[in-house]
């Protein structure tokens, strides 16, 4: 799938979850209503067809349409399970589907999701891709969506 083109309004709005912010911060920085934020949100997921903010940011940095985060080196390794849990996040998976994958229960996966999370100081699951974008664990290999959905990554050159 090659999905449309966001719009600069809905690119503002996406930068911004993307750097952990959640909908009333991006309101309150862009002077727009919560209620705007959602709906542009909702439009971006029709655009890039995934679903889940996670999902978006990832959707977003495959395609170029927000600019990638500088990579670093993180002062430690990730282990096995922590990268996959960072990859189905990134791919739109809920936390069940973290939990059947990994087979450990819904908390469990909860937990691990949660530790992860303060690990690399996420603020949340948006901000978690982007930091796994900046440390290398999630990538442009990356691009087929728990939706079903194959996003078209641009080809380099």
């Amino acid at each position: 799938m090659t999905p449309l083109r966001l719009t600069p309004a809905q690119l503002r709005v996406l930068s911004k979850i993307a750097l952990g912010k959640n909908t009333d911060q991006t309101a309150s920085e862009l002077l727009i209503t919560s209620g705007t934020v959602s709906v542009q949100l909702t439009s971006i997921s029709r655009k890039l067809g995934v679903s889940g903010r996670a999902a978006l940011v990832h959707a977003a940095y495959l395609t170029e349409q927000i600019p990638r985060p500088e990579r670093e080196i993180f002062d430690g390794e990730f282990t096995d399970i922590e990268i996959q849990t960072w990859r189905l996040l990134a791919s739109g998976a809920s936390v069940q589907w973290v939990a059947d994958v990994c087979r450990v229960s819904r908390r469990t996966a909860r937990e691990q999701i949660k530790i992860l999370r303060e690990r690399v100081d996420a603020a949340n699951d948006p901000h978690l891709v982007t930091l796994g974008w900046r440390y290398g664990v999630v990538d442009q290999s990356l691009v087929d969506m728990a939706s079903g959905v194959l996003i078209a990554a641009p080809v380099s050159r």
